[in-house]
């Protein structure tokens, strides 16, 4: 029996000095992956990823074993801290957050990060030696994750699998990476949506797909709308902390309404940072963070203080928002919500940074030439410039953030875009990448996009290119595609014509999207299926229908291949359904009867309870939308378990 102390000296010399180390051989194991004898949470699951993906791609099962369990004379895998990776120097209490050394030389490979204790799928928790693992599979494998399951997974076979040389420490480039899971949507009418298993194999698989692509985050924040519950407990006794209205009176305009801060208030900053106080744990390692996010609405205060502090409003201040939107009308007041964040941060202990979000009529930067600096943290929120944008506004976009950081602020990417498009093949992979590179080249240093909607059969590219660019944050647009459609084989180039079919169908109908959901009163990110029917006409589908029928004939007896093709077409004929529908059920002009509605309800549940385990698609995303979108049979608001 060898002990674990012996271990990399017997294991490293058991063969001689190279660069690369074999892992598999013409169908042979030359490695074994060791794991401390109590190793973490994140550590063994790492190890178990390692030896899932190293088999799909060879069909061979590397054996996974303990620092103190007897050893054989295999190359060595170290995943995660281990006695014998001490042995090899590297000391994991001195990497940063996340971080994790991947090293290959002298017959041993070592995988090891910093790593917490906690679950290994759940974001909060510290995943080094996870990454590791990924960032490996990710080069020298070529590993793919396309979307959530095994047929998203692409993996290409080979009949050996080598390690290359390498000794890199490596960290994520920002310290928080989220899109949100979208697994919280509920409805009135739940069985449009997924049944209870069905639903929760959804998020599981989701939830792997997320942390493939690395989401997660190196230190704990917490932020969102921060007063909402103010009035409720201060409004009596502080009313001056609240929006003075033209009325003369604080606080929200009717009970239960919606209200902002008198953001000029000195005491109002002040009790801000003493609350953050009183609930800071007396041992906490790091500064921290103050959340000092508006409430979701504009910034309303009337008072003398605060518009003292308003600088000029820019001469493009609404340029790009429809006539119908809440910022109509509104004052410039990005000034004075500057100066609030700063003022907190100037009071807060050292190090401490305080986070706002640039939002409504404070999201253009400030125009008094105040200079913030990095320990005040801002999330770029906007409340318009959905894609598919035309290239003035774009420009106009990123123009925004770049006048924010050059306040000496820093930024995260807080958008709800990835909400937009219901379940149609809505495609604005280019432009999104555009502004994702803009956003890096510009100092972002975290993201926090809402929601990811899961619609994976029919945007896969904006969801993959989303994911990807976390990992890959200099990659281009065609760059990142070209993984993607890679992974249908020799159906590769019809599905990019595909997918460009549909990216030039959504560019062209800028116009449309605006000016139809204007007319129909549908929301971008609530409502969109009332639109969806006359923004996806079923004539548009045939064109699409005609290119993955090509697809489907390239792929041949490429049996992977041709299920990825397969389940694009199931993305696109549900998604032609859902338009059908729409069109009889909409809430803008529907003269639907009761029988009507039930057929066609009967008819998309049918379909969806058919293929609720195929992972095409959030369906309870979708009942969400269309329960505020469509007339709707009462039957439907039985749970999904019992209806039809």
């Amino acid at each position: 029996m060898v002990r674990a102390g012996c271990i990399a000296a017997l294991l490293l010399s058991a063969f001689p000095a190279s660069a690369d180390v074999p892992l598999v051989n013409e169908g042979k194991p030359e490695a074994v992956i060791v794991i401390a004898d109590k190793p973490t949470r994140v550590a063994r699951y790492a190890a178990e990823e390692l030896v899932r993906h190293v088999e799909k791609a060879s069909g061979v099962k590397l054996e996974v074993r303990a620092e103190g369990e007897a050893v054989t004379p295999l190359h060595p895998i170290y995943v995660g801290d281990s006695r014998a990776v001490r042995e090899a120097g590297i000391q994991v209490e001195t990497l940063a957050a996340e971080a994790f050394v991947l090293r290959v030389s002298d017959d041993a490979m070592f995988i090891v990060g910093q790593d917490g204790g906690g679950e290994p799928l759940e974001s909060a928790t510290s995943a080094g030696t996870l990454w590791g693992v990924y960032e490996w599979l990710d080069r020298d494998l070529h590993v793919r994750w396309l979307w959530p399951g095994e047929l998203g997974t692409h993996v290409p076979k080979v009949s050996g699998v080598v390690a290359k040389s390498c000794d890199e420490t490596i960290a994520p480039r920002f310290f928080q990476r989220r899109l949100r899971a979208g697994s919280g949507f509920a409805s009135e009418h739940p069985a449009l949506g997924f049944t209870t298993e069905a639903a929760k194999q959804f998020s599981e698989e989701q939830s792997v797909y997320l942390r493939r692509h690395r989401m997660g985050r190196s230190c704990p924040v917490s932020y969102g709308h921060a007063f909402t519950d103010w009035w409720e407990k201060d409004g009596k006794a502080h009313p001056e902390w609240f929006q003075l209205l033209e009325s003369g009176k604080r606080g929200p305009n009717k009970k239960g309404g919606r209200f902002s801060m008198c953001v000029s208030n000195l005491e109002l900053q002040r009790e801000i940072v003493a609350r953050w106080t009183a609930k800071r744990p007396a041992d906490a390692a790091t500064p921290g963070f103050i959340n000092a996010c508006e409430n979701d609405i504009l910034g309303l205060c009337t008072c003398e203080e605060c518009r003292a502090l308003d600088g000029a409003a820019p001469a493009d201040y609404l340029k790009f928002y429809p006539p119908t939107s809440k910022m109509t009308g509104s004052r410039f007041v990005s000034d004075r919500y500057a100066r609030f964040w700063l003022g907190i941060q100037q009071q807060a202990p050292a190090g401490a940074t305080v986070i706002g979000y640039a939002y409504f009529n404070y999201f253009q930067a400030p125009t008094s030439g105040i200079k913030l600096n990095p320990n005040v943290l801002i999330g770029y929120c906007p409340s318009a410039g959905w894609f598919p944008r035309s290239d003035e506004e774009h420009a106009w976009m990123k123009q925004q953030w770049a006048d924010w950081r050059a306040t000496g602020a820093r930024l995260f990417m807080r958008t709800n875009h990835l909400l937009d498009g219901y379940c149609m093949p809505f495609i604005f992979t280019h432009q999104f990448a555009d502004e994702f590179h803009h956003a890096v080249e510009k100092g972002m240093v975290a993201t926090d996009y809402d929601s990811l909607t899961g619609h994976w059969a029919t945007q896969g590219p904006n969801l993959y290119t989303a994911a990807r660019l976390h990992v890959r944050a200099k990659a281009t647009a065609d760059e990142v595609l070209a993984e993607y459609y890679a992974a249908f084989g020799v159906a590769a180039v019809a599905v990019k014509n595909y997918f460009n079919y549909w990216e030039n169908y959504t560019t062209q109908s800028r116009e449309k999207i605006g000016q139809t959901m204007e007319a129909l009163q549908a929301s971008r990110w609530r409502s969109w299926a009332k639109a969806a029917h006359v923004l996806y006409p079923l004539e548009c589908f045939t064109p699409a229908e005609k290119l993955l029928g090509q697809a489907l004939a390239a792929a041949g007896n490429d049996a992977e291949a041709a299920a990825r093709v397969k389940f694009l077409q199931l993305g696109l004929e549900h998604a032609r359904l859902c338009a059908r529908v729409s069109a009889r059920l909409t809430l803008a002009g529907s003269t639907a009867g009761k029988e009507e509605i039930k057929r066609a309800v009967d008819e998309l549940i049918a379909f969806r309870r058919t293929h609720e385990r195929s992972g095409i698609g959030n369906f309870n995303h979708l009942a969400w939308v269309e329960d505020l979108s469509w007339k709707l049979s009462e039957e439907t608001r039985q749970a999904p378990d019992l209806y039809p």
